[in-house]
């Protein structure tokens, strides 16, 4: 059977299975992926196919993720590191780490239309990596109270206050019903995210479905669904920066800001929060290409 080489990290929780692109082509990227995310192989969580030299990120189902984006960073930082390489763009040395690299790359993403900058601080096993994202419109509708559709590229996520819209015992039938309702069942991916305050901080639930690559999975880390978040808060006047706990623990910081343009100001977002190396091997998954 036919081998791929694969690395698993965990960009807040999230685990995301890489492997190399390999001239595969989506169908065969979504069916490779189908597999590996067996949960009784990787227990991966997404999985994206990389071309490090064209400096690109395919998802399986072609999405759009923001974690798998910010994993690449540290992936890109550490295959550098084990060549000797300095970073593409290297900060300057006042904004240098303490230790390990601190360097901005540039990734173009399936799902996004523009590309990515990549901000990864540290060194390996564990990284610091803010995904920078130029924001095109990302439609915010109001679709009953506390239901809040965004729609981003590559990705839409349904927002559910669970003031109003109580976590469930069954997630899973819960967001299938959601996404039926709000006709999002051919959207490339379609994301439920239930979420709450506490004393501490903004608390989010996220379950994301992948079409192609027909997944469904309780995520342990969301950045997209982070980044939907935010900017649904930030429409309410509730503020321009935020802490978003994860379920697994982490915490990811969401940022709304502006930089200079042509011809006046571009809205961007920077989504930041932990990256680490869990695994690097190689998978025996049938009709995966001989490398």
């Amino acid at each position: 059977m036919p081998v791929l080489p694969f690395s698993k990290w965990s960009p807040g929780g999230n685990a995301t299975l890489l492997f190399p692109a390999a001239g595969l082509d989506a169908r065969a990227q979504a069916r490779l992926a189908a597999q590996a995310l067996n949960p009784a192989l990787l227990g991966g969580e997404q999985a994206g196919f990389v071309d490090l030299p064209a400096r690109r990120l395919r998802m399986a189902g072609g999405e759009f993720c923001v974690n798998a984006s910010r994993a690449v960073g540290a992936l890109l930082a550490l295959t550098d590191a084990a060549a000797g390489r300095g970073a593409q763009k290297a900060l300057p040395k006042a904004a240098a780490a303490p230790c390990g690299t601190d360097r901005l790359d540039t990734l173009h993403v399936s799902g996004w239309p523009a590309p990515v900058l990549l901000h990864t601080r540290g060194a390996g096993p564990f990284w610091q990596v803010e995904a920078r994202l130029p924001l095109p419109p990302c439609p915010l509708e109001d679709l009953a109270p506390g239901v809040c559709l965004a729609r981003l590229p590559g990705i839409c996520h349904v927002l559910l206050d669970e003031a109003r819209h109580p976590l469930p015992e069954d997630c899973r039938a819960a967001a299938a019903a959601c996404r039926h309702r709000y006709g999002l069942e051919a959207e490339a991916a379609a994301g439920v995210v239930w979420w709450r305050r506490t004393d501490a901080a903004l608390r989010m639930t996220p379950l994301v479905h992948v079409r192609d690559a027909d997944t469904t999975f309780l995520e342990s880390a969301c950045g997209s669904g982070a980044l939907a978040l935010a900017l649904h808060l930030a429409r309410l006047d509730q503020g321009r920066a935020f802490r978003l706990g994860q379920p697994s623990g982490s915490v990811l910081r969401v940022r709304l800001y502006e930089e200079n343009a042509a011809g006046g100001t571009a809205a961007w977002a920077g989504v930041d929060g932990p990256v680490a190396l869990v695994a690097r091997g190689r998978a025996w998954l049938e009709d995966a290409p001989q490398l």
